[in-house]
């Protein structure tokens, strides 16, 4: 599962951030999230009834959305490669009283599953942690149903680069050569490494449809108006908390996050 170098430093990330994050993220578990201070599946609509429907969350986290999903009366099965994440996701799912099945696997080989297994696929900020996009993807299209949909909420290229403050304005170097980006966690100088991988909007585009999507949608969206919102009215976002707040200017501005809606044929 963790082969190669890049893919246990995904993993070893997220293990070792997971504590913190879950604890300083925001999110709902009423609600569908695609990223943070932007709409979820409440305002977006974008899979349909899923009463019934059997769904696949993947790179799912602390299964926020999963767990929302079950609400909703969809039969989930949510996967992460992080044991911590899943860990996190199977002590809320506990204290929400739902029942999702919770599996600690790697997202790019999903050989647990049979083929056409699953009615819908989502993945909210998760793809971007992924080493091997166009095998990941063949792989999400083998499992899911034919004529039915994947929707995928990743980070943007475009936040692969540097905000100036003082200008207001993005610092973008060389979109056509995105870097890899090594992170800590958050607060912390030391300790284990993680890596983003960011992907230009051709490149998400052409490995969707290589291996065999239909891309119907993206979606840029801008976030909430905040600034203009009463906490009460805030707590209505599906996906906040202080450290996306303080970067409300640049996400107001350029897109924080991209979503791709794409269907597997009939």
């Amino acid at each position: 599962m963790t082969d190669s170098p890049l893919k246990r430093a995904v993993m070893a990330g997220w293990d070792e951030m997971s504590d913190r994050y879950q604890r300083h993220a925001v999110i709902s578990t009423d609600d569908v999230h695609y990223g943070p201070l932007i709409p979820g599946e409440k305002d977006f609509r974008l899979l349909g009834d899923v009463r019934g429907k059997r769904v696949l969350e993947l790179a799912c986290g602390g299964a926020q959305n999963s767990i929302a999903l079950t609400k909703w009366g969809a039969n989930v099965t949510a996967v992460d490669l992080s044991p911590n994440q899943i860990a996190h996701a199977r002590r809320l799912a506990m204290s929400e009283g739902v029942d999702v099945a919770l599996v600690q696997a790697d997202i790019e080989r999903l050989t647990m599953f049979p083929e056409a297994s699953f009615d819908i696929i989502i993945s909210s900020n998760g793809i971007e942690f992924v080493t091997d996009i166009e095998g990941c993807l063949r792989e999400w299209h083998r499992v899911l149903r034919p004529g039915s949909i994947a929707v995928i909420s990743t980070v943007h290229p475009l936040a692969a680069f540097e905000w100036d403050k003082g200008q207001g304005s993005l610092l973008v170097g060389n979109y056509f050569n995105l870097p890899v980006e090594v992170w800590h966690d958050v607060g912390e100088t030391d300790g284990q490494r993680g890596l983003t991988f960011f992907r230009t909007i051709e490149e998400m585009f052409s490995s969707l449809t290589g291996a065999g999507f239909s891309v119907e949608r993206i979606l840029e969206p801008p976030p909430h108006p905040i600034h203009r919102m009463s906490d009460a009215e805030k707590t209505k976002i599906p996906y906040r908390g202080a450290i996306w707040e303080s970067d409300y200017e640049r996400m107001s501005k350029v897109p924080f996050n991209i979503i791709y809606v794409a269907r597997k044929p009939r």
